[in-house]
């Protein structure tokens, strides 16, 4: 009984460790696949559908486009553009485009000058957790945009592999404010 009793822990030990470190390697192969310009291994991690609503509800929320929650009708105008901002989404953002998306968003990584960084580089500057057992995140601070809000990446499970369904893009921090009895 105690062999197959180790037997059973080891195994359950094991499952366990690759189950915590599987976002990091698909976060490392994002990565790797972002300095070599890999667009087709970059393109299947990625879930279409998902990054899709997620583009098009930080682009109309970029633009204050999102419609409040009442029984009113929207404006023309704000209706007109909310369509417009779908459906140049729909258009560009797709595994076709994904290079030149890629380099439009990062422009300073080029496979010419871009060095692999190190793991402890990696973990120093960035913040990870698991939201749920199939729900990852990693916030990770861009250089030169220290006073914004971090890259957000949000990775879910699907079709037992870790797919980015959510990027959520540096933004303006909101300041804070502190109350002074004087």
């Amino acid at each position: 009984r105690r062999p197959a009793r180790t037997l059973c822990v080891g195994a359950w030990a094991t499952a366990f460790g690759l189950y915590m470190a599987s976002p990091f390697v698909t976060l490392w192969g994002v990565g790797t696949s972002l300095q070599t310009h890999d667009m087709a291994s970059l393109g299947t991690v990625i879930s279409w559908g998902a990054l899709d609503s997620s583009l098009k509800q930080q682009a109309l929320s970029g633009m204050n486009l999102l419609q409040p929650a009442s029984d009113e009708l929207p404006e023309f105008g704000t209706s007109f553009a909310s369509t417009a901002v779908s459906n140049a989404v729909d258009v560009h953002v797709t595994q076709a485009n994904l290079g030149t998306l890629v380099d439009e968003a990062l422009p300073a990584i080029t496979p010419k000058r871009a060095a692999t960084p190190g793991f402890a580089s990696l973990i120093s500057h960035a913040s990870f957790r698991f939201a749920r057992l199939d729900q990852f995140e990693a916030q990770i601070p861009l250089p030169g945009h220290e006073g914004e809000t971090p890259l957000k990446i949000e990775m879910r499970i699907q079709d037992w592999r870790w797919k980015i369904t959510n990027v959520q893009f540096p933004t303006q921090r909101q300041p804070t404010l502190t109350a002074s009895n004087t």
